[in-house]
């Protein structure tokens, strides 16, 4: 399994950096969930699992029809803030490249809600996405 890195806490919630987004789980239920891994279907059903209060992840260039992007969506449907960086602004599968050098590309709209936007650094983002579950309290 692999070791996530807490990058900062606040009370229960915490901003975590992962390489894949296959190691989430229901630890990281109370985390705004930083991967590189591309936000597709899959990925997005991942997150939902496991109850996540925000989750960046690589927009892996969108592909066709915004397949790269898909899993966004999903989140939505749970009202989970979700973003994706540029792949051109972090290397997939190397999950500290997103939060550090990473750019937000495509934002769902439960996370333009609490103010993320496109444009944005993800390590800026992270920290929109960890205040609002703070504040949220939930």
């Amino acid at each position: 399994h692999e070791e996530h890195k807490i990058v900062k806490q606040s009370g229960k919630y915490r901003i975590v950096i992962a390489d894949s987004a296959t190691s989430i789980s229901e630890g990281n239920k109370s985390d705004i969930f930083i991967c590189a891994s591309h936000c597709g279907l899959n990925v997005g059903h991942y997150a939902v699992q496991a109850g996540v209060k925000g989750m960046i992840g690589n927009d892996a260039g969108k592909g066709m029809e915004d397949a790269g992007v898909a899993g966004l969506k999903v989140l939505d449907e749970k009202g989970i803030p979700g973003a994706a960086v540029s792949a051109m602004t972090a290397e997939i599968g190397v999950g500290p490249t997103t939060y550090e050098t990473g750019v937000i590309s495509t934002v769902n709209k439960a996370a333009q809600k609490i103010g993320v936007k496109p444009g944005m650094t993800a390590k800026e983002a992270a920290e929109v996405m960890l205040q609002a579950a703070v504040k949220a309290g939930k």
